[in-house]
């Protein structure tokens, strides 16, 4: 479904509904989001909700279409030769922006079950694919394999930072990303010598 056009105050409470859509999914999970529930902790009418979004699935896809952009925006554009930085964004990502990450995870879970979310989940893997790929030369022969593993680990440390909350510390997850990064520079010496 296309958006409507929107003015500035019904642009405000799409996005006021959408945080509480992300609000609701962390506390309770994608099973109790409800147009009625995410009105409430928006402190709006129900029919804002179902004006703004149609049915559950289209309310999911928005949720899910933000916290990949909130993704992008936080972690996108990681650059694997910038340890420091990395670390910094999925750190600042897994703890600070929790609601955000939570709900990331639990939709793309729900993925699995309904194909209308599918296409914007793959989209969040595309984008660490896309970020942990500039460390590999494209002519690599083992190029992908390197970038899908290290994608594993990076998925793999996010999960479990937000499941025990750590690493908590900077250099927690600096130690961590460095390992889940050694796939892109295995074999590196002789892929990049010119």
């Amino acid at each position: 479904m296309t958006e409507p056009k929107l003015t500035a105050k019904g642009r405000a409470r799409r996005d006021a509904l959408l945080d509480a859509a992300l609000a609701v999914i962390e506390r309770e999970g994608p099973a109790a989001l409800t147009h009625r529930a995410v009105a409430a902790e928006a402190g709006l009418p129900t029919s804002a909700a179902t004006y703004y979004f149609s049915d559950i699935d289209e309310l999911l896809t928005s949720v899910l279409r933000r916290s990949v952009a909130d993704y992008d925006a936080s972690i996108g554009r990681l650059d694997p030769h910038d340890l420091e930085g990395a670390a910094d964004a999925i750190r600042r990502y897994a703890l600070e922006q929790r609601a955000t990450a939570v709900a990331h995870y639990e939709l793309l879970l729900l993925a699995t079950r309904r194909p209308a979310l599918r296409a914007d989940a793959e989209a969040w893997y595309a984008i660490l694919e896309r970020d942990l790929g500039r460390a590999v030369p494209e002519d690599a022969p083992d190029a992908a394999a390197r970038i899908r593993s290290a994608a594993l680990a990076v998925d793999g440390l996010l999960l479990h930072m937000l499941w025990r909350g750590e690493p908590a510390s900077h250099e927690g997850v600096r130690a961590a990303l460095a390992a889940a990064l050694a796939p892109l520079s295995a074999g590196a010496g002789a892929a990049t010598s010119a």
